[in-house]
């Protein structure tokens, strides 16, 4: 397949022009050709019952099976998504799920996986945790980087499966912590419940962190502050991005020296952390208005390359400190 993030059209009546082309080379016996018109369908409506009656026609036809739709060198989003169903109907659900995250991650905004046998309990039974946790990672990563309305009603579909996975595998610390950080863009009372089941079987810096998330999300400041701080007693690569989201909780909390005592903690460790550079600025100007501190974060924001973590930092520090300082009504821009 071509580079990932990709945006697909949904297109019913191609997917039914298809459908009939697929019909009638199967009643001719071109199975192979059949299959190519099948794949070209799902692509176009994933989730139109005819393609998968098709499919299911298909697989278990005594020429058919899921070689008539086999991975080359060069894969094509149709003959991945095809195969995937196949397999499932196969009952193979780690072949039919690798397959399906590799489809979502090349075009997110497509609910590909809704469809029933992703919400079956067979599905999550037989299913290995280690691939639930792989299609998990996958979502979570997706989400992270390019959250929207559209991208989260693409992924729901997945939801039932990972509940499922966890009923399962109830044990599974891994998998509860993924479902904890993936889950708060969905329900963050469910995400608070698998992180900190996560974090009782296993405790780490990463579970802490997706509970001090999922409180943070639920309004529970001081819930999330104190799991966020046994995520820094912890330790961990990411405890600088841990002072930087309690620093932005309690500037937004209206906590300004409760902020302040965190970024100097930060800058003990790195002076150079521009998060907490930002914070201190925000927090002071916060606590005098005096211009001198929201000039400096104008210059931040101004002077950091765009799209740099820095210029993020100051973004957010100042809607924050605009939003919730009524006497100053200063505009920035780029």
């Amino acid at each position: 397949m071509p580079p990932f993030g990709q945006s697909v059209p949904q297109d019913p009546g191609k997917a039914n022009r298809d459908l009939a082309a697929a019909r009638k080379a199967l009643d001719s016996g071109n199975l192979p050709h059949a299959a190519v018109h099948v794949s070209n369908a799902l692509v176009a409506a994933p989730s139109l019952p005819e393609v998968h009656e098709l499919l299911v026609r298909l697989a278990s036809h005594p020429q058919g099976g899921r070689e008539l739709f086999p991975l080359g060198e060069s894969l094509s989003l149709a003959g991945v998504l095809a195969r995937a169903h196949v397999a499932a109907s196969e009952h193979d659900y780690d072949h039919a799920l690798g397959l399906l995250a590799k489809a979502q991650a090349f075009a997110p905004d497509v609910a590909w996986a809704d469809v029933p046998w992703i919400a079956s309990e067979e599905a999550a039974e037989r299913a290995s945790a280690e691939m639930v946790i792989h299609v998990a990672g996958t979502l979570h990563e997706l989400l992270r980087t390019q959250d929207s309305a559209d991208l989260r009603v693409a992924l729901r579909p997945y939801l039932p499966l990972i509940r499922n996975s966890i009923a399962a595998h109830p044990d599974n610390d891994r998998l509860l912590a993924l479902a904890g950080y993936l889950f708060r863009r969905f329900d963050a009372a469910e995400a608070a419940r698998y992180a900190a089941r996560a974090d009782e079987l296993n405790p780490s810096q990463a579970t802490a962190v997706a509970l001090g998330y999922a409180y943070r999300d639920l309004g529970r400041t001081q819930d999330a502050l104190a799991a966020w701080d046994h995520a820094i007693e912890r330790g961990g690569a990411n405890t600088l991005s841990v002072y930087s989201d309690i620093e932005s909780m309690l500037l937004e909390a209206d906590r300004p020296a409760d902020a302040i005592a965190y970024a100097e903690r930060a800058l003990a460790l790195d002076k150079d952390h521009i998060c907490s550079r930002v914070t201190v600025l925000a927090a002071r100007f916060r606590q005098t208005q005096k211009a001198e501190y929201f000039d400096g974060l104008q210059d931040i924001y101004k002077t950091s390359p765009e799209s740099s973590h820095a210029r993020g930092c100051a973004a957010r520090a100042l809607q924050t400190v605009v939003t919730k300082s009524a006497t100053r009504t200063r505009v920035f821009g780029g």
